[in-house]
């Protein structure tokens, strides 16, 4: 499976769906601007510890994990659409919106899919330890239908042999933080707290 396959079930996007309530769904893209505007603000945060806190849009943090995962730079004719609520990020993108490379990786799947199908991957967030947060692939859902988890595990299993930017099952991505900082994820953005004593990601 491609990277751009990797990203969009990781990054897709990455449990249970997201609030129907027009007010908390902010809709946005993966691109690579978004990539450099999202680094900007975790270098403020994070590294350089000149802002105590700092607000990235969905898309742009979404455009940022995918960077994590190698997918730089991101292809323009990547079209995926990023959500977020209190708990998690939804990225999605319809089959006639994938770009060649992800249909061909996708192979059997994408051709028994009509072009209009959605396919969308759930991502949440943990701090497995007080110096790292985890992105997590909780479920991916074809047309809002959530797919098997042996299914899931098996494709995401190979993608994590082949890229090791994420972990063996390919579902978990882990990004360092400065101890007691914290990720947070809120309708249409991800807000970004910096460590209360000051301490600076190790790059």
């Amino acid at each position: 499976m491609a990277m751009h396959s990797a990203a969009a079930l990781v990054a897709l996007a990455f449990g249970p769906a997201l609030p129907v309530a027009v007010a908390q769904v902010v809709e946005d893209s993966v691109t690579q601007a978004g990539v450099v505007r999202a680094s900007a603000v975790v270098d403020a945060v994070f590294v350089d510890r000149l802002l105590p806190r700092g607000t990235v849009g969905a898309g742009d943090w979404a455009s940022y994990l995918m960077a994590r995962l190698g997918v730089v730079p991101i292809p323009a004719d990547v079209r995926v659409r990023v959500r977020s609520d209190s708990g998690r990020v939804r990225i999605s993108s319809r089959v006639r919106d994938l770009n060649a490379e992800t249909r061909a990786a996708l192979g059997p799947i994408a051709g028994m899919l009509p072009p209009e199908t959605e396919i969308t991957g759930d991502i949440t967030v943990f701090h497995p330890n007080p110096e790292v947060v985890q992105f997590y692939l909780e479920a991916v859902r074809v047309n809002g239908v959530a797919l098997p988890e042996g299914i899931v595990a098996a494709a995401m299993l190979e993608v994590g042999r082949q890229y090791p930017a994420l972990s063996k099952s390919g579902r978990s991505l882990y990004v360092q933080v400065p101890p007691e900082a914290e990720v947070r994820f809120l309708p249409g953005e991800v807000l970004l707290i910096g460590p209360p004593s000051g301490e600076t990601v190790r790059r």
